[in-house]
């Protein structure tokens, strides 16, 4: 488990945006969102935690507001997606079911990918559920097309810059040349953001401010901000 403060050295929002965020603190100061015991309960409590429940719960937004960018960045259905954190949060099915079918998604949580296996259900073969670490991926280097992150690297920034810092570089690997990522954030400060992906290993497209689709999808309509990158073909060396 991972603590953290309330004086945490990050570019964090105000207590107070925080909490709007829906981001919880325990008694001693620390955010339950680094605990793994927080996200087991999460998935496997009749109601769920804080007022989310547990059979499905979508973070921000669904994937028919955030799939017009999506498509737009990841035209190619037969890219090899990656969802970093699934659970409860029933988007990566609906990605599926709009034709990207070769997906490997994973969480911490052992109860998270339970649960996800029983949103997915039978008939969607091809989608592999895996418990891993995003700082250890058990993946070989430039394996992955495009990666949707909606607000697990959120989850992992606040409970410190370091654990963040790796899971990017772990993405960074495992992402092939010309791949793509795109991250729904509400928390992670803009400049931290630039400070791990401003490299030779990336090129942004979307720097969190407002953007649109090509139907004229906003989005201001995501409940957070749109960041994007896509992978130069400069190898990476861990």
């Amino acid at each position: 488990q991972f603590g953290l403060s309330v004086d945490t050295g990050l570019n964090l929002p105000p207590l107070p945006a925080l909490a709007a965020t829906g981001i919880h603190f325990d008694d001693e100061g620390k955010c339950v969102f680094g605990k793994k015991s927080y996200w087991d309960a999460m998935y496997s409590k009749e109601d769920g935690v804080d007022g989310r429940a547990s059979e499905q719960y979508s973070w921000y937004c669904t994937y028919d507001e955030f799939g017009p960018f999506w498509r737009m960045l990841v035209p190619d259905e037969h890219a090899r997606i990656m969802i970093a954190g699934i659970g409860n949060d029933p988007s990566p099915v609906a990605m599926y079911d709009d034709g990207y079918t070769d997906m490997l998604a994973f969480d911490y949580s052992k109860k998270g990918v339970v649960r996800a296996r029983q949103l997915f259900g039978p008939g969607r073969d091809n989608a592999r559920l895996i418990t891993a670490d995003a700082r250890d991926l058990p993946l070989e280097d430039a394996s992955i097309d495009a990666t949707l992150d909606k607000g697990t690297l959120d989850a992992i920034y606040i409970t410190g810059k370091e654990v963040f810092a790796d899971s990017i570089k772990e993405i960074t690997r495992v992402t092939a040349p010309d791949g793509v990522i795109m991250c729904i954030s509400r928390v992670i400060d803009p400049d931290d953001w630039m400070g791990e992906l401003d490299n030779e290993h990336w090129d942004i497209i979307h720097d969190g401010s407002l953007a649109f689709a090509p139907d004229g999808e906003a989005t201001i309509d995501l409940g957070a901000e749109l960041y994007s990158w896509k992978r130069t073909r400069v190898a990476y060396v861990k």
